[in-house]
């Protein structure tokens, strides 16, 4: 993944293996050799644009290794980062294998470098630069650093010991060496069985899923893991199985790991939480073509009828449709739905009303991995037409539980309990993971509800057994951007996140010295519709007299959408223009 890609392409795919299977099948699972990157945390845990404290970053890599190439991402450098050397700085041992330890502090002016990576309330997190193993040079590791909005509400926090607390929509365990397990068991086994056995010692038994967020994040081959433990469903493609004893749980449907911020990534989530109907459908067995992609058999092949939000070879961002009686790549329209099949497999949708759809030949067209075709690509090859009774043939009726509600709780394990500011992160966003709309991103992931059409959504609150008042819970839909989310400016009030096409609104703010020192006379705003080049954005400048600012922003002959609000600060004497900040989304009305 080259630089200019970080941010939007990352589609939440996953690997739905053998992490949670029996301990004779765990035995099988890949040992990971030496020089396997495992994880790696920041301190502050939890950054802002304003931030003006060292960041460290510590990471650990299997093995007895000296030395580490880090590629720090640097986008005013011509080549995108610059290289740094990390020597070890110690070791230390898990079950007899030897584990090095690396790392580094930084300037908090480093933020500067890395604010323009697009990030906001719909993906909380930007990527510090890659991790490059000696003789794995083709394998580096992304490093993300999670960064809050400057208006992170305070969430109330209660404790039940040294080891527990808990929030109104996340609780916080103490689980050491929760990924340790991946040293000897393979890097998507965790100790989900012990969290879980910590958990249920406090709270309800009443979810379907358990979302595990490490605060040490693990390096994974993708942005989450999604492992089912309990189907009772026939007709789906997936077998029947129900390991809820392993959990000491009667109501246990799945478990999940998310690494660093992708928790609250909605294409993560829906992604991640697709995976518990499927799609194991077999579509290409059934057409007689041959898979290919990122995980075919687990993932929707190349098809027509949709966005597939669980694509093998095509984002959610991405359908096939028949404009002229030719197939060709299209924009999929926010907010993004499951494809007909998936919400079959799900039971929101009867046989009668699922569509035929079309299999292409040629499934390896686009690459071997997810990729994202420029609109209007057409689709090379013949296909083989899909229908209901093909299904019923080949999987049998589906038969099993529909639910309106889905009970996910959000988890975050560490080594102790962790600081309020990292509460109030995790719990904004496993809140705003249960809100049924106002939750959109930029490139149009939407809600768990909106995805279902209105048919399910989640709920994310804690249920302690004590009966306990009610905590407080404040808004998580269409939430303004903060006063201080651009490095280097303050707003005197939030820059709203929700505006109405042909309004006008001004904006009153000023630099920030402590972040941004010196002496600016332009502040630019340039607004980017999601989809359009960058050549077509809105941009207005104004000037800076005094260290303020007025910024009118105008939506006039503004096409409705979701945009991308970049600013620039600059002084026409001498430089080019500092990006302050790339946040998302505005949204359009």
């Amino acid at each position: 993944m080259g630089n200019a890609a970080y941010g939007r392409i990352a589609v939440g795919l996953c690997t739905l293996c053998v992490w949670l299977c029996s301990a004779s099948a765990r035995a099988q699972s890949a040992v990971p050799a030496a020089g396997t990157p495992l994880s790696y945390r920041q301190e502050p845990a939890i950054l802002f644009a304003s931030q003006t404290d060292h960041i460290e970053v510590s990471v650990e890599v299997l093995g007895d290794i000296a030395a580490v190439t880090f590629r720090r991402n640097v986008p005013t450098l011509s080549g995108g980062f610059t290289t740094e050397r990390w020597a070890r700085q110690t070791t230390r041992s898990i079950d007899g294998r030897l584990v090095s330890v690396f790392g580094a502090s930084y300037e908090s002016e480093i933020l500067a470098d890395l604010m323009v990576y697009p990030h906001g309330n719909d993906f909380p997190q930007v990527p510090l630069g890659r991790l490059v193993v000696p003789g794995r040079e083709d394998e580096p590791s992304i490093v993300w650093l999670r960064v809050a909005p400057s208006n992170l509400p305070e969430s109330p926090v209660r404790r039940l010991g040294p080891e527990v607390q808990y929030a109104s929509h996340v609780v916080n365990l103490v689980v050491p060496g929760f990924g340790d397990t991946r040293v000897l068991e393979g890097l998507e086994t965790f100790a989900v069985e012990h969290a879980a056995a910590v958990f249920y010692q406090h709270f309800s038994d009443a979810y379907e899923t358990l979302a595990f967020v490490p605060v040490v994040s693990p390096f994974l081959e993708e942005d989450g893991l999604h492992v089912n433990v309990w189907n009772d469903i026939t007709g789906i493609g997936m077998g029947q199985f129900d390991r809820r004893a392993d959990f000491g749980s009667g109501l246990l449907r799945s478990i999940q790991v998310y690494p660093s911020g992708f928790f609250g990534h909605q294409a993560t989530l829906l992604h991640q939480l697709g995976h518990q109907w499927g799609d194991e459908s077999v579509l290409g067995r059934i057409a007689g073509v041959t898979l290919a992609g990122r995980d075919p058999e687990r993932h929707t092949p190349l098809i027509d009828g949709g966005a597939t939000l669980l694509g093998a070879v095509l984002p959610g961002t991405r359908a096939v449709e028949f404009l002229g009686g030719i197939p060709q790549i299209v924009r999929a329209d926010g907010p993004l739905s499951y494809h007909p099949l998936q919400q079959y497999r799900m039971g929101l949708l009867e046989v009668d009303a699922v569509p035929d759809v079309r299999v292409f030949a040629e499934q390896s067209q686009f690459g071997e991995n997810v990729s994202a075709p420029a609109v209007g690509t057409a689709v090379k090859g013949s296909w083989q037409t899909v229908g209901a009774n093909d299904l019923l043939a080949s999987l049998g009726t589906r038969d099993g539980p529909v639910f309106e509600s889905w009970r996910q709780a959000f988890v975050v394990v560490s080594g102790q309990l962790v600081s309020q500011r990292e509460m109030d992160y995790f719990n904004f966003y496993a809140r705003r993971a249960g809100t049924a709309s106002g939750t959109r991103s930029l490139d149009g992931f939407g809600s768990f509800a909106e995805a279902t059409g209105g048919a399910m959504r989640i709920a994310t609150a804690v249920l302690p057994l004590t009966d306990v008042p009610q905590m407080p819970v404040g808004d998580a839909a269409d939430v303004p951007f903060g006063t201080r989310d651009w490095r280097g400016l303050v707003f005197d009030r939030p820059f709203p996140s929700v505006l109405d096409a042909g309004s006008t609104v001004a904006l009153t703010g000023s630099l920030d010295q402590d972040t941004l020192p010196g002496s600016y006379r332009f502040l630019i705003l340039r607004l980017g519709r999601y989809g359009e080049p960058t050549s077509d954005a809105l941009t207005v400048q104004t000037t800076i007299s005094g260290g303020r600012f007025t910024l009118p922003v105008s939506l006039v002959g503004a096409p409705a959408g979701a945009y991308r609000v970049e600013l620039f600060v600059y002084d026409g004497a001498r430089g080019p223009a500092l990006h302050a900040g790339s946040l998302t989304p505005l949204r359009v009305r």
